[in-house]
Formats: C-alpha cells, structure tokens, sequence
C-alpha cells in the first residue's frame, strides 16, 4: 500500500471537498485509472424499504458510455447476499463476461467486464456499493483488490455526506411546501408583519420606524407589556439595509444579572470559572 499512500491522500481529499457524491466520483475516477486497467468508477446507493440499489455517482475513465439504467431491484435472496457482504466486509471480484457468478442486480444491465464491489457503510449500516468496472482488454489483479479495501473508508464517507445533503433537501423542500400552503390559505404573499392601525392611530409610530430604519444607529423601544414592542422591532428590521440577514429576539429578563455580559458579547474558554469553552455572544 506504500505505492498506494498518495493517491489514497488524494481520494481523501476529493471525498471530503465535494459534498455531491456524483461531483466527487466523476474527480477521483480518473486519477484512480493512473493505477487500474480501469474504465468506469459507480457508487450505487442501498434503499432498504425498496429493496433496491440506484447510481448516484459515475466516473468515466475509458470509452464506455454511462449505464443508462440507474436502478436496479433486488430479489430478497440478493438483498440477503448484499447485506453479509457488508457486514462481513468482503470485496467481490467475478467477471460479467465469463458468466462468473455475482449478486444479482448489485451491478447496472448493459456492462460485460471484469468487475471489482465492495461494500459501502454508514452509522446506521449497509449504505451502498462502490463498483470498479476494468477495460474491455483487462482484469483486475490482487493489488487492485487491496487498493478497493482501501477505497471504501473515504467513499463511505462521501456517500454518507451525499445522503445528509438529499435529507436536508427533503426537509427544506417540505418545509417550503408548507410555507406555500399555508400562504395560501392565509391569501397572502408572505409572513411579514401587518401591522393593525399602521394608517390610523399608529401612523406617526410607523412614520419613525421609516425613519429610523435607514439609519445604521441603535433603536430603543419603550412601551407597556403586550403594547407591541416586537412587532415595531420586526419593522424596523423588515425595512433596514439588514432586512435579509437574522433577526434574533432575546428575553434579557430571563437572564441571571451576572451573565448577562456573557450571553449577550460571549466569552473565552477560561475567562471565569466554569468558562469551559469558547461561546459567541448574541451580539456576534
């Protein structure tokens, strides 16, 4: 593995930088084909509650076209083979042409090589598949195999990364959903502040929150408990120059008097007792 060390660091380094696994593969594919008789890189992702694997990533070295079938499903008895794979870590190597033996479905239809799989895992367990595809002219040796053994460290990685990334899409994409949704209902364009009275008997208060929003200089609001100190504040932030960075809303009553300095500007590991970290201010 020795001959191995710098192009391993280089895979780490690919796998870390690039949060897309389909990006990451179609960089590292090519600098892997400086050592392997190699044509094709593909991650291929494990859907358990589908029962089948689907190619996420693909890194073309040779002259071989892409696989146009991106899924595949599998039988109960190859979901059976493909999870001891992973849990016994086990790298196959079978050759399509010779009509070696493999598990059926872990590899696209419409590829005829010599083939390298091995398993790719996550906290959570089995997560996919890395598959090395050779030339049309070669085989994969036993150096090959080790380099694979090694490979499934970072693509596991980078394919646990990819799927953080589609939840967070998922998630973003159904909160934004609900958002529309409940626009709709509501006969509006957005969730700014309707002030009630902004024409009436609150038109010189909103007149000041003009004003002043322009301004980079501190606002302070006095009024009664309920009388609408926040909404004012939101105003003024919905109007200003910071309109789409944060607005932070913090109760400064429920903060003991002997942190308030600490809550509000942070503070440096050791600074006080029981100071055990470094911690930002509501400021910052």
């Amino acid at each position: 593995m020795e001959h191995f060390r710098a192009l391993l660091l280089d895979i780490w380094r690919e796998a870390c930088r690039h949060i897309e696994i389909g990006e990451a593969t179609s960089l590292i594919a090519p600098r892997l084909a400086g050592y392997l008789p190699l044509d094709m890189v593909l991650i291929r992702r494990l859907d358990l509650q589908r029962s089948c694997v689907e190619t996420v990533g693909v890194g073309i070295c040779g002259n071989q076209a892409a696989p146009e079938h991106t899924r595949n499903n599998l039988s109960a008895e190859a979901l059976d083979a493909l999870l001891t794979l992973a849990r016994t870590d086990e790298i196959l190597h079978f050759d399509i042409r010779a009509g070696q033996p493999g598990v059926p479905g872990i590899v696209p239809n419409g590829i005829a090589a010599d083939v390298l799989v091995g398993p790719l895992t996550s906290a959570e367990g089995p997560a996919g598949l890395l598959i090395l595809v050779a030339r049309a002219d070669a085989v994969f040796d036993l150096a090959a195999v080790g380099l694979i053994r090694q490979l499934i460290e970072p693509f596991s990685v980078a394919l646990e990364n990819d799927l953080r990334l589609r939840e967070m899409r998922v998630l973003r994409e159904a909160a934004e959903a609900d958002r529309n949704s409940l626009l709709t209902k509501l006969g509006r364009q957005d969730f700014s502040e309707t002030i009630v009275g902004a024409q009436g008997g609150l038109k010189r208060v909103i007149d000041r929150v003009d004003q002043v929003a322009r301004l980079d200089v501190p606002v302070l609001i006095l009024g009664e408990t309920g009388s609408g100190k926040e909404v004012i504040a939101r105003a003024i932030h919905t109007r200003s120059r910071r309109s789409a960075g944060p607005f932070l809303r913090v109760n400064c009553g429920a903060i003991p008097s002997e942190l308030i300095d600490s809550e509000l500007f942070g503070h440096e590991r050791g600074s006080f007792t029981g100071a055990i970290a470094t911690r930002k201010g509501w400021f910052e």
